[in-house]
């Protein structure tokens, strides 16, 4: 069976690996990203099951990061959760809920993070 992928873009080196000891401890394979415009470009030579986003990076935000995936692969948004540290502000989480995009408040809880994971690849081995 096809090692599932994640692609992780978080600007914090701490939460970076530790979505990447996540996947190792999941038997998922996890590219760590610290911006949005470097995970546009990863996206254009591999396919991911899962894109693992937080909302504020440092050259775009969420729903940029959003609407620039919609525009080059409009497939992957169903692919795509947010994790966010901004829950007390309601235009975000309205954001997140008018479009359904599944997402996680930090900090957050590691066996929901990997329930979602395991959701969105559907893998047997995770």
């Amino acid at each position: 069976m096809k090692k599932a992928r994640v692609l992780a873009v978080d600007d914090e080196e701490v939460i970076g690996y530790l979505f990447q000891r996540i996947g190792a401890n999941m038997g998922v394979h996890v590219d760590w990203v610290t911006s949005g415009e470097k995970a546009l470009q990863m996206m254009q030579g591999k396919q991911y099951d899962v894109i693992l986003s937080d909302y504020r990076l440092p050259e775009m935000n969420g729903e940029s990061f959003y609407q620039e995936i919609n525009n080059r692969d409009p497939h992957m948004l169903k692919k795509l959760i947010f994790i966010t540290g901004d829950s007390l502000n309601s235009r975000t989480i309205n954001f997140f809920k008018k479009r359904q995009i599944p997402y996680l408040t930090k900090p957050f809880d590691l066996d929901l993070l990997q329930e979602l994971i395991v959701k969105l690849t559907q893998c047997k081995n995770a």
